[in-house]
């Protein structure tokens, strides 16, 4: 697997309602909205007495302004306080992230266990984005014993939820043969999947080979790959 994973970190993002209030789901929703508009100072604004009362989609919102520095300079410090509350509520994107700066350093000290630790909280409510960094973190044996088939498994659930790196990563495994029976056809498959995204890398390495396959292995790739797309609502 060393020859296909980059070790790079995965962030990404869904909207999620937490159970609130009449009144602060009102509120948070004209956060929301203000964050779709790109007017974070006016999100913060609202965002920060919702947080303070314990709302968690809110402090994961703060969390992000203040570590990607969305209207103001970046406060990692700041971003690590509000990931944290959310992270203690189970909130799953904000353990991802709090994940992350760990693993970077970013405004806490340096700690592989603790990435860990957080990317496997995530990783359990089936974050894709930290099942993807948790198999990382057993590719690259960092914060835990290196591990290539445990890299694999956790990389593998979220190719299963769409992540396009991830499947990307699955189709050269199948390719080379690393930590999986070596199958041209799984490797099409899973590249497809990725292309489907638009991702060019995987789309480079779809017409590559398929130049090695014969038409009745590609079109066997193709039906699995339909079939992927019908059983996860893709189509």
């Amino acid at each position: 697997m060393r020859t296909f994973l980059a070790a790079s970190l995965i962030l990404i993002s869904f909207m999620s309602f937490p159970s609130c209030s009449p009144n602060q789901q009102e509120s948070l929703e004209k956060g929301l909205s203000a964050w779709s508009r790109e007017d974070y100072s006016e999100a913060a604004r609202i965002f920060q007495p919702l947080a303070q009362k314990g709302n968690a989609e809110a402090q994961y919102h703060l969390g992000v302004i203040s570590e990607e520095g969305r209207g103001a300079s970046p406060d990692y410090a700041e971003a690590a306080k509000w990931y944290l509350m959310a992270a203690d509520q189970g909130h799953a994107k904000a353990q991802n992230y709090l994940g992350i700066l760990y693993i970077k350093g970013n405004g806490v000290p340096q700690d592989p266990d603790e990435a860990r630790k957080w990317f496997r909280m995530s990783a359990d409510q089936e974050y894709a984005g930290a099942c993807y960094n948790l198999g990382l973190m057993y590719y690259l044996g960092e914060g835990v014993v290196q591990d290539s088939a445990e890299a694999l498994k956790w990389i593998e659930k979220a190719a299963d939820q769409g992540l396009f790196k991830a499947q990307l990563s699955m189709g050269m495994a199948y390719m080379r043969g690393e930590d999986v029976p070596q199958s041209n056809v799984s490797a099409h498959m899973w590249f497809n999947l990725a292309a489907w995204t638009g991702d060019m890398q995987a789309e480079v390495a779809l017409n590559e080979l398929a130049q090695s396959m014969t038409p009745e292995q590609i079109a066997e790739a193709e039906k699995l790959a339909r079939e992927w797309k019908a059983a996860h609502g893709k189509m």
